[in-house]
């Protein structure tokens, strides 16, 4: 991979220009990642509200009907509900991981099997979730996808 980056005073804005010889998997996650970076969710705390980059958040979760979205140290309460906000980061790298919970598959470190053929996600930040039966088909699916 060659990246070539240029200052230009003049520039207005940020111009991203992807070149590739066929279009696979590592190109569209690429080109997801990129996007997910202009992508903010609305959080509030005790200090009041923060908008949060979506690369920031290492998962958002439902806890007694309560949206947390959570980053490397902090955790913030958001007003949408857990579908409406997985709808609005699907496509930029967040996949759903039980009934309760999408995660930031760029903030995965491992997998370790857990009893009852459950998977456990170990993110880079040391957080463990666990992932429900339901979902380890699909998330086997999407990490295939990525290593093609």
């Amino acid at each position: 991979m060659i990246i070539n980056l240029e200052q230009n005073p003049s520039q207005k804005d940020i111009e991203i220009s992807i070149t590739y010889p066929v279009k696979n998997k590592i190109v569209e996650r690429i080109i997801s990642f990129v996007k997910s970076v202009d992508i903010q969710i609305e959080c509030h705390s005790d200090y009041g509200v923060k908008l949060i980059n979506a690369t920031d958040i290492y998962y958002i979760e439902s806890v007694d009907g309560k949206t947390v979205a959570c980053c490397e140290k902090e955790s913030y309460f958001v007003k949408s509900r857990l579908y409406q906000i997985y709808e609005k980061l699907k496509d930029n790298g967040f996949i759903q991981v039980s009934k309760y919970c999408i995660l930031n598959i760029n903030k995965l470190d491992k997998f370790r099997p857990l009893d009852n053929n459950r998977l456990e996600a170990v993110l880079s930040n040391g957080a463990f979730l666990c992932i429900t039966r339901k979902y380890i088909s699909g998330i086997k699916q999407i990490l295939q996808e990525m290593n093609r």
